[in-house]
């Protein structure tokens, strides 16, 4: 966490309003222009975001959240715990469109690039904090997320931001409040806020562990006194150290080494980051073992949680190495952990907060599941919050012992009285010839300061050209190319079909035209076999559903599926579209 709330130069902060703003809002119009393109190429990466538009939907009328698509009447609290969606309805119920999902993640995503210029400006000068707030907006997690279209975690990422950068800034009030609804976004998200609450803890507890060294410290300098004395050996040398001792805890602000652990105990209990921390510790981790224990196996058909095979918790205990071995191997993985290490400009591990990141990457890389483990899609979105704000705190701290290095830079000698820096006339040898003088050097090494602040000041550009050297990889550099802006060659005859299905029916269909369909009918997937037979059948020949292997006889197709009967209504540049007969 910071050393200080704002330890940069106040008036240096005055435009801080509008840079962020300027940053985020920038970020946001390439995010809805690479969603619009994709809007305009009929581009369905997946069924995701049709799921979650069923979900809105569902909300937005009053009703539970039943999402035919993953299957008849099924409620997706029973698949993914994410309650806090809820939030979204209204804006949903004015604007019924699976594009509307797209662009609400855009503004989540882009807002968060705002909270992160803002939090890097109460460190940094415009032009680095503006650096950082790039690459946080061009990384590789926001930007796959984005491709891969709207996602719960669209959520978390801003109450992430929101919630780091007040913990950094030791607003413990502010960092829980925005922390505590990131638990009700997804199951696993629990752990993550309950790391945050021990981050608070732990701060709290620093003063009072420090507390008992120095007692610590003290009875054995007394014990030491008691057995060198029996010795015949001179005292001075103890009772310096116990000097020492002493002056290290007034300079810590203790009121006595030698005191109870009553009084520094309480302190601890008054503290806000002990309160708050302790609190945000107990919910995130009730709320992930409520989720994942009680509620998404009570609302899920088969009676259990649905993703209960991410982690092999029987291997683990067998051979508890795997869990380290398991990180980094295959190689696909540690990609992961270089890339997020690289867009942190290295030096982002340097703070505490890094350690946000470490529940969702465990049960990435322990999980069998390989879609996991790599840097695509949306499971990376999380992290570039925490990597981004820790880097903002790494600079801060980086900066702080470059500071000290500079003040520690001569060797301090330590006589029986006061300690005084050597002069240039003073000897090295001349502690050892008298025995009353010893030398107490300096913890840094000659010229670590000046290598501290170099690394300080270089940090945010490294990271902005890793998020843009990266960037040219990632999904929005499609918007440099024509391609884009190119609107599906099919465009009229997906829009024809679309239009050919009366609002409020049931369809079944592949995933080519599921977005246009989603938010005007009842659309189920059609690789449902369990589902009951719907009115009308789409399906497009040349979609990926299909592998190459579409049905050629889509009735025939239809009434195998279903056994009902259905008629052709449409066959137009190999988009099908078939009624139930009656």
């Amino acid at each position: 966490m910071a050393r200080s709330p704002a330890s940069a130069d106040p008036g240096r902060t005055r435009p801080a309003w509008l840079l962020p703003v300027l940053v985020g809002a920038f970020a946001t119009a390439v995010y809805c222009a690479f969603s619009w393109s994709q809007w305009i190429r009929w581009d369905v990466p997946s069924w995701d975001n049709a799921i979650f538009t069923q979900l809105l939907s569902s909300y937005a009328s009053g009703h539970a959240p039943i999402v035919d698509i993953k299957g008849h009447g099924f409620n997706l609290l029973g698949d993914h715990f994410h309650p806090l969606l809820i939030v979204l309805a209204p804006i949903y119920a004015v604007f019924p469109s699976a594009l509307t999902l797209m662009i609400l993640q855009d503004v989540l995503f882009g807002s968060s690039a705002a909270v992160v210029t803002r939090c890097a400006l109460h460190v940094l000068r415009p032009a680095p904090a503006v650096a950082i707030g790039v690459a946080y907006a061009a990384s590789f997690g926001l930007q796959n997320a984005v491709a891969v279209q709207f996602h719960e975690i669209a959520l978390a990422v801003p109450l992430l931001a929101l919630g780091l950068c007040a913990l950094r800034e030791r607003r413990w009030r502010a960092a829980a409040l925005w922390s505590v609804p990131v638990a009700l976004v997804k199951e696993d998200l629990g752990v993550t806020v309950a790391v945050i609450g021990a981050l608070m803890l732990g701060h709290a507890l620093v003063p009072f562990a420090r507390g008992w060294s120095r007692a610590v410290r003290r009875r054995w300098a007394e014990f030491r006194a008691y057995t060198h004395r029996g010795a015949g050996r001179s005292a001075a040398h103890v009772h310096s150290t116990e000097d020492r001792v002493t002056a290290d805890a007034r300079q810590d602000g203790d009121r006595g080494a030698g005191q109870t652990s009553a009084d520094p105990a309480r302190a601890v209990l008054r503290d806000p980051a002990a309160r708050w921390g302790a609190a945000l510790m107990v919910w995130g981790v009730l709320a992930s073992a409520l989720a994942v224990g009680v509620i998404l196996p009570a609302l899920n058909p088969a009676g259990e949680f649905a993703y209960s095979d991410k982690i092999d918790l029987a291997l683990l205990l067998r051979d508890p190495t795997s869990v380290v071995v398991l990180q980094v191997v295959p190689v696909e993985k540690l990609v992961t952990w270089l890339l997020l290490l690289l867009i942190g400009a290295v030096v982002a591990v340097r703070s505490p907060l890094a350690l946000v990141a470490l529940p969702t990457l465990a049960w990435r890389m322990l999980s069998p599941n390989h879609g996991y483990w790599g840097p695509g899609w949306h499971y990376s979105a999380v992290l570039m919050p925490v990597v981004f704000v820790a880097l903002v705190d790494a600079i801060d701290r980086l900066r702080d012992d470059a500071d000290r290095a500079r003040k520690a830079g001569s060797d301090v000698v330590v006589r029986d009285g006061p300690a005084h820096r050597r002069t240039a006339g003073d000897h090295a040898g001349s502690g050892a010839s008298n025995g009353r003088l010893t030398r107490d050097r300096s913890p840094f090494l000659p010229g670590e300061g000046a290598v501290l602040r170099t690394m300080a000041r270089a940090a945010p550009w490294a990271a902005l050209v890793v998020a843009l050297a990266v960037g040219t990889q990632q999904p929005l550099a499609q918007l440099a190319t024509a391609e884009a802006w190119q609107p599906d060659p099919r465009h009229n005859a997906k829009a024809a079909a679309v239009e050919r299905i009366p609002h409020g029916a049931s369809v079944a269909t592949d995933l080519s035209l599921m977005n246009g369909l989603v938010s005007t009918t009842r659309v189920h997937w059609i690789g449902n076999g369990d589902d009951p037979a719907p009115e009308y059948v789409v399906v497009d020949r040349l979609g990926g559903t299909w592998s190459g292997e579409p049905p050629a006889d889509v009735t025939g197709y239809a009434r195998d599926m279903y056994g009902a009967g259905y008629t052709v209504v449409s066959d137009e540049a190999n988009i099908v579209v078939a009624r139930r007969s009656a």
